[in-house]
């Protein structure tokens, strides 16, 4: 099998990169670390023309992102598959495929072979076009995201979502939202966030859409009602109990497309990426890109 390995020098466990090394030392493969200058779609065009199989993401969801938004830019027929190696300090999207996180047992599923076809999103807004293979997690989601250092995620674990909103529980932010969901319209709705997934977890293996699957065509839509105090100590403890979705102040839909804008803009995080336009519009791209799963994913 002919390897692209890209990976990243920051992500949370780079140091593991030699045994990664090792472990592919049978494989006719190429490394490329992530920096600044290097454009991702001149190699990635390159590896294909040269009969490159499977492009290796080895590091955290911000590498998967990279990599993901590279590939889509490749035609459909061209399209390498993709592989997972989870080496940086979340590795969300790696779990939703139950890709195991020490290196010798990710490169096993390498091995297995097992490739399932994979959906990502689209995203659009005024001068924007981008994908995303995760979560996009809009409005107060994003205040309390800049506050999950690593160190808060390593001292509360479970609770650091909690414990980040804590911080922003004083001053939530209150969005006017009107989005259009497969048809059904959502008018001049007060809320404080949104989060469109195609995976299961974010910002460190919190489940934040538990019924999501990358390859059903759909994506979970979970808008948050304005509320009080209250209200968000009700989400919260829903969230890390496993039911969130049953809260009254919880919208749940799955689509296909949804289009939305707010007052004020909402600005979104997707696999660590920044979004700040307005109005957008998310898509399912459905089987897009072929990805290497663990054992345990089911379809």
């Amino acid at each position: 099998m002919k390897l692209l390995v890209i990976w990243n020098g920051g992500s949370g466990r780079s140091k593991q990169i030699d045994q990664l090394r090792m472990a592919l030392r049978d494989h006719n493969t190429t490394w490329l670390e992530l920096d600044r200058s290097v454009d991702l779609s001149v190699i990635i065009d390159g590896f294909i023309l040269d009969g490159g199989q499977t492009v290796i993401a080895a590091g955290g969801d911000g590498t998967v992102h990279a990599v993901v938004n590279h590939l889509m830019k490749v035609a459909p027929s061209a399209r390498p598959s993709m592989a997972i190696v989870p080496l940086g300090t979340a590795n969300d999207f790696a779990g939703t495929l139950n890709i195991p996180e020490p290196v010798d047992h990710a490169i096993e599923t390498l091995n297995s072979n097992r490739v399932e076809p994979i959906d990502v999103i689209r995203i659009r807004g005024e001068g924007l076009e981008s994908y995303y293979s995760n979560v996009a997690a809009g409005g107060n989601c994003v205040r309390v995201s800049e506050r999950l250092t690593d160190e808060v995620k390593q001292r509360w674990g479970a609770f650091c979502y909690l414990r980040g909103a804590v911080g922003v529980l004083a001053d939530m932010q209150s969005y006017r939202l009107t989005a259009n969901v497969d048809g059904e319209v959502f008018d001049r709705l007060d809320s404080w966030a949104v989060l469109i997934a195609n995976g299961r977890t974010n910002a460190g293996h919190i489940e934040v859409a538990p019924e999501a699957s990358p390859v059903d065509g759909m994506m979970d839509v979970v808008i948050i009602r304005d509320g009080d105090v209250m209200d968000m100590v009700e989400i919260v403890s829903g969230n890390l109990l496993g039911n969130f979705l049953d809260c009254d102040q919880v919208i749940f839909r799955k689509a296909k497309r949804i289009g939305l804008r707010s007052d004020p803009p909402m600005r979104f995080t997707l696999d660590g990426e920044l979004i700040d336009r307005e109005p957008i519009e998310f898509e399912v791209v459905p089987s897009a890109i072929r990805m290497f799963v663990g054992p345990d994913f089911k379809r």
